[in-house]
């Protein structure tokens, strides 16, 4: 009988073909929202997947303890699959000023994460950090909205 899962979140971390009835496809580092468990079994859903539920083997996710996580780090994350959608976008439509733009403040994101994540830091330069990296969302933001509305 499946079990509620009480919004479990998980990291793949093998590749699953999804080869059974049901089953989800998943590549390393999709991120996934675990609904239900059932022994070894997990139903979710995968956001690179919209609207497809579907199961898979338990020991294929690392389950993250939200508990933990730092609300920075969640962010920044989220801020980061936002603009990969765009920047997406722009290498599609060429239109590389705003795609290096972009690409350029994306990796600058990604390095602030990496060291936050990376827990080797002192308070003190934590909270530095995490002050700088709320600014260069806040910044990038900014400046792609103005930016869009410049390209227009």
């Amino acid at each position: 009988m499946w079990i509620s899962a009480n919004n479990k979140y998980g990291v793949a971390i093998h590749n699953w073909h999804g080869d059974c009835r049901h089953g989800l496809e998943l590549d390393v580092g999709d991120s996934v929202e675990i609904l239900e468990e059932y022994g070894e079994w997990l139903r979710g859903l995968c956001p690179r997947k919209p609207r497809v539920v579907g199961i898979f083997p338990r020991s294929y996710i690392h389950i993250k303890d939200l508990a933990k996580s730092d609300p920075v780090v969640t962010e920044c994350t989220q801020v980061l699959r936002e603009w990969s959608e765009i920047w997406k976008k722009y290498y599609v439509e060429r239109e590389t000023y705003k795609f290096t733009y972009l690409r350029k403040v994306m990796l600058s994101l990604l390095d602030s994460r990496r060291e936050l994540l990376g827990a080797t830091l002192t308070q003190d330069q934590t909270l530095e950090l995490q002050l700088k990296v709320i600014s260069k969302i806040d910044w990038g933001n900014r400046a792609s909205s103005q930016m869009t509305s410049r390209f227009r």
